[in-house]
């Protein structure tokens, strides 16, 4: 951030303090708050210019989007006014600059709870807190990257189980981070109540509110549920409690797009979001009147619960746990219409894989609920001193277990399986899904990573509002035909990276001659924004690089000169690339290089899910026929759509290098594929061997650069880490290894042959 900006949002930050303290009426100080916020708001959506870096709006929308509600409100209650100091310290926390999605710290329980205690046992305490939040982040890692699927991989009444909690656990997140946050103030001195109270183990839909986030809970019921409570009393307390309850989940919708808005820069307003709320508010209102007609057993000494009680929580807390996670899954779905898809998978086949989530729930719920003492926010002095013993010996144990599994000899030595999975848990690295996510918003408006429990999101955070992706650099323009778009002939475009200049042709290149002269060996490079050389600037690309190295060096003497001519367009996928190919023939090359750069079978489904949607003319028999077999219509939700496109996705595949290896055969061209890695590692890879498979099958010659990245500082090749596109030393790496490619193979590329002739 750097000191001018740290200097920037601490000074921002001193006058919204400062205006809560103004000697005026709290009316016109509220007033003026709102003026300011307004003002700031503006500069956040770019209204209004501002002479700070746009990396302080999420820190500081963290700090003051809700700690200045809290404050302003207590200020304005509370009769023992805080000292200064405490008002830095609460508003400065100092974990804040490393997690901008803080809990909601009231500030009346910030400044009481302050060395209340023994410190060292307040210390310790904040420890445990602090491993804790460890577990919840290692199983949420867990779930991450071995059971999250997309909807379009919900085949099965299993796949819909898995899909239903994987999603719902991925807040563990959010708990862990918060348990983790917590610890850490605890380590300050300030004892504060813990952020989430076994909300897996809720017996209702109250009981779940109650449990999950209870510093969102206090937050609302401070600021808006008591205050219309105590207004509307005079309607009588059953009416109150049901207009203040909808009042707070209208308003904790409101709020959560309010802080979208503060951290990303964009409004957040989708369908099932505002759902989600209003169901999960009224359910809350059902499940409150309940508890007002029939009771909530209450009492001051511990009630001794018998088996019949028991059991029946258990059977309670089952069923809330698996209609939360249905809820929970209508909430983070991408539409409403991917969400109804889902359901579709009761239809499939039933296996005993089925029973296993039920089973591991049923285990967890059953444990959770026999009876025992919970962790409340009682002080420490106030324990048994063989209570806190246990306590402490839980927590060491949990350290050593974290400490030696952690250790990559320990691993290794349990199980290579295991030693893999620890591997990828301490990588911090994007699931398959979140990475897929990414790579799809390089060239879409990519808006659903609303929900704050991905690690995608965090990402997102990051990047900066005015970041240029490719997509929207007004590269390309729409041709009306199957590949929707091409780049813009005769056209340049100065990005920071440096100038992108098109040809005549709609070529990211030199201008060329459509024939070829004699003694000049050409080749076509087919590929997206990796080849085209999003990221750097004309002549940085890896193919102008190989062009020029092949030029300066002559290392075939028959050979006078080399074009390579760049195909590369932005968000084409491998469908995309047959109109390409159909292109580059046109040029009589002497060799077409295709560039995989991963998921060629996902991405081939992928967009002949669009074309039949965006009801595109599909000019290729093959592909009429698996959209007719496949009993996909442009009706359909894209989710459905692609669930049934999915098993045909080899067979597409073949077609399209089967094509691409048959024609160029015919006229004597030489068919190149060139599997270029991502940047990052990751599932990807999963299909690697299935593409290199297929096109070996196909004809073509294999240039794999599978290792090109192995044992690199990828934040030394890439853009950002938002942007995995190569930058300039990424493209001469590339270049490097694809030159010693080709030359090793060079009887079978640099055939002299037709050199410089019609093909």
């Amino acid at each position: 951030m750097g000191f001018e900006n740290g200097a920037w949002m601490i000074g921002i930050g001193l006058l919204l303090i400062g205006i809560c303290h103004i000697p005026v009426s709290f009316t016109f100080r509220g007033a003026l708050l709102l003026l300011v916020g307004a003002l700031l708001a503006a500069q956040r959506a770019k209204l209004l210019p501002f002479p700070w870096s746009e990396a302080i709006w999420p820190i500081l929308g963290s700090m003051f989007m809700f700690r200045l509600i809290v404050y302003f409100y207590d200020l304005r209650h509370e009769k023992v006014p805080g000292t200064p100091v405490q008002a830095l310290a609460y508003f400065f926390m100092l974990p804040n600059a490393c997690f901008p999605l803080f809990p909601v710290v009231d500030y009346k329980a910030f400044r009481r709870s302050h060395f209340d205690d023994d410190a060292y046992r307040v210390y310790q305490v904040g420890i445990d807190w602090m491993v804790r939040g460890v577990i919840h982040l290692i199983l949420y890692r867990v779930i991450y990257y071995y059971f999250t699927m997309a909807p379009s991989e919900v085949n099965t009444p299993a796949d819909l189980l898995n899909y239903l909690v994987s999603n719902f656990l991925l807040y563990l997140r959010v708990s862990g981070l918060f348990h983790l946050i917590i610890g850490m103030l605890y380590l300050f001195g300030f004892r504060l109540s813990e952020t989430h109270n076994r909300y897996l183990l809720a017996t209702s839909f109250t009981d779940f509110w109650r449990r999950i986030n209870i510093y969102w809970k206090d937050f609302m019921q401070k600021v808006f549920y008591y205050p219309v409570v105590f207004k509307l009393k005079k309607l009588g307390a059953t009416k109150a409690l049901v207009i203040a309850t909808l009042y707070v989940f209208v308003m904790t919708w409101f709020l959560h797009a309010y802080q979208w808005f503060w951290l990303r820069g964009t409004l957040l307003f989708v369908p099932q979001d505002i759902l989600f709320w209003a169901i999960l508010g009224v359910l809350v209102v059902l499940n409150s009147l309940y508890e007002i007609k029939h009771g909530r057993s209450r009492s001051i000494a511990a009630k001794k619960r018998t088996l019949r009680d028991v059991l029946l929580s258990i059977v309670k807390t089952y069923g809330t746990f698996w209609f939360i996670c249905v809820l929970w899954s209508f909430w983070t779905a991408e539409s409403l219409g991917d969400w109804f898809s889902l359901w579709g998978a009761l239809h499939g086949d039933f296996s005993w894989q089925v029973l296993a989530w039920p089973a591991v729930v049923l285990l967890v719920v059953a444990v959770g609920s026999i009876p025992k003492e919970t962790l409340r926010n009682i002080k420490v002095s106030a324990q048994e001193e063989s209570e806190w013993i246990r306590s402490r010996i839980v927590t060491v144990v949990a350290l050593i277990g974290l400490i030696l599994i952690s250790i990559e000899g320990v691993a290794t030595r349990i199980s290579p399986d295991i030693a893999t999975i620890v591997h990828s848990l301490r990588s911090g690295q994007l699931s398959r899904l979140d990475q897929a996510k990414l790579e799809k918003g390089y060239y879409e408006n990519l808006l659903s990573v609303d929900r704050f429990n991905s690690q995608l999101w965090e990402v997102y955070t990051k990047k900066p509002a005015n970041w240029l992706d490719v997509d929207n650099a007004n590269l390309k323009r729409f041709d009306g035909g199957f590949a929707q778009t091409e780049l813009i002939p005769s056209f340049v475009s100065r990005t920071k990276y440096g100038d992108i200049t098109i040809n005549r042709w709609g070529m990211r290149d030199r201008d060329y001659a459509l024939e070829p002269a004699a003694g000049v060996f050409r080749a076509a490079v087919l590929g997206a924004s990796s080849v085209m050389g999003w990221g750097v600037g004309d002549g940085e690309t890896f193919e102008a690089l190989v062009e020029e190295r092949l030029n300066a060096e002559r290392p075939i003497v028959d050979i006078d000169h080399y074009e390579f001519l760049n195909f590369g367009v932005p968000g084409y996928q491998p469908l995309q690339q047959l109109v390409a190919f159909e292109k580059a023939m046109q040029f009589r090359p002497n060799a077409v290089i295709y560039v995989a750069t991963g998921r060629e079978l996902s991405r081939a489904a992928a967009y002949l899910t669009e074309a039949v949607r965006k009801r595109i003319d599909i000019p290729y028999e093959e592909l009429r026929q698996i959209v007719q077999r496949s009993g996909v219509t442009p009706e359909m939700e894209e989710a459905e759509a692609l669930k049934r496109l999915t098993p045909y996705r080899k067979e597409m595949l073949n077609f399209v290098y089967g094509s691409i290896a048959e024609r160029a055969r015919a006229g004597g061209t030489i068919s190149i594929l060139l599997f270029l890695p991502q940047v990052t590692d990751g599932s990807w890879r999963e299909e690697t061997a299935d593409t290199l498979a297929i096109a070996a099958g196909a004809g073509f010659l294999i240039i794999d650069l599978d290792d090109l990245y192995k044992g690199r500082d990828i934040n030394q090749l890439r853009l950002a880490e938002w942007d995995d596109h190569p930058n300039t030393q990424g493209h001469r790496l590339i270049a490097e290894h694809l030159y010693q490619g080709l030359l090793e193979r060079r009887d079978q590329v640099f055939n002299t042959a037709g050199i410089g002739q019609a093909q």
